[in-house]
């Protein structure tokens, strides 16, 4: 059996820096908290918390005197501002590409632009974006469906959540450009998808086009590793979706002649390459 994986695999820039920051954190000693999944990624998540990082769901389980962790995703601004009134030490883990997409927003409304997001809501990115700036001046959609929720307004901003299909990103733009040409309107496009996100997603559908079915690894509330999930779907392979080795049932995949692997930006490279290991290992003995 064939076995593909894309050049580059493992954590992106962001999240290898986030891991840094925290594990800098752990070794001066006190108590580190994170307000949820720092990524979103169990075995990640699992590791660092082995090394004494506390995950809690409110300001109220972070002890005074201890350090508060914001995720990678970003975090509320009520947040931020509660944990310092409580005199916690706040260390920055936001991935800069989820900055910069702030930095747009607030310049783009400023401007007098309504913004449309293409995203999710309950994505904690967008909960962190939506909390720092006036709701009524921001609407946040995932399908072009959804487009007719967007006021009839002069002049209109859009941007996406970082880890979105730049795809459905493109077909968005496209469709409103498309239903609001006749009104009349300024709109100003601005591609916020994480640049490694597009890579993956690109490298997703290349490893598609060439094997029998593709395995995907991350944590199943991933939302770059689910897009990597839908592109490989959409080119009529197989997929099998995992958030560890331990999942793949090889049974499944003994038949196939060729499988590709690749992971979300949070996968450890060293899970993707132990699976490589393990089916090599496996299908060659098998075909002695």
């Amino acid at each position: 059996m064939k076995v593909y994986i894309p050049e580059e695999v493992g954590f992106c820039f962001g999240v290898k820096e986030a891991i840094k920051k925290v594990e800098r954190e752990l070794k001066k000693g006190g108590e580190v908290f994170c307000l949820g999944d720092l990524v979103h990624n169990p075995l990640v998540m699992n590791e660092l918390c082995e090394k004494g990082l506390k995950v809690v769901s409110s300001l109220s389980e972070v002890k005074k005197c201890g350090t508060l962790i914001t995720r990678a995703h970003g975090v509320e601004q009520s947040i931020l501002e509660k944990g310092k009134e409580k005199g916690l030490k706040i260390v920055e883990t936001t991935c800069p590409y989820v900055l910069r997409a702030h930095k747009i927003i607030r310049k783009l409304i400023c401007e007098s632009y309504h913004v449309v997001i293409v995203g999710s809501a309950e994505h904690p990115e967008i909960k962190a974006i939506l909390s720092d700036i006036p709701f009524c001046k921001v609407s946040v959609i995932n399908s072009s469906e959804r487009i007719r929720e967007v006021p009839e307004e002069k002049k209109i901003g859009i941007v996406a959540q970082t880890t979105e299909s730049l795809d459905n990103f493109e077909n968005i733009v496209k469709n409103l450009i498309e239903k609001r040409l006749k009104s009349g309107f300024e709109i100003r496009v601005f591609n916020t998808v994480c640049s490694v996100v597009i890579k993956r997603q690109k490298e997703a559908k290349e490893l598609a086009e060439k094997v029998d079915a593709v395995i995907v690894v991350g944590g199943n509330k991933s939302s770059n590793t689910r897009k990597l999930v839908e592109i490989c779907k959409k080119e009529g392979k197989k997929v099998y979706f995992i958030e560890r080795e331990e999942e793949l049932e090889f049974e499944k995949i003994k038949k196939l002649s060729s499988v590709g692997i690749i992971g979300g930006t949070s996968t450890p490279e060293k899970i993707i390459r132990n699976l490589e290991r393990k089916i090599k290992k496996i299908f060659s003995k098998e075909g002695e």
